[in-house]
């Protein structure tokens, strides 16, 4: 009977270390690049796992933005 309990311990043992190795590979591989990515302000592709940077419209079709026509205050 104490045999069976060491077998039965040690296939737990093994089990958590490898559900451990797995969240800790998850964590590497999925989660961690989105942070690094998103902190330095960059947009997360998950279906090609990449980060991409930003670009604004008007890069794309050459028109600059118009600028907000002055306002006149008077006191």
């Amino acid at each position: 009977m104490m045999r069976l309990l060491t077998r039965v311990q040690v296939a737990y043992a093994g089990l958590f270390l490898a559900c451990c190795v797995a969240v800790l590979a998850y964590q590497a591989y999925y989660v961690w690049p989105v942070q690094k990515c998103e902190q330095h302000g960059g947009w997360w592709s998950a279906r090609y796992h990449m980060c991409a940077q930003p670009m604004p419209i008007w890069r794309i079709t050459g028109r600059k933005p118009k600028a907000p026509p002055p306002t006149t205050s008077t006191p």
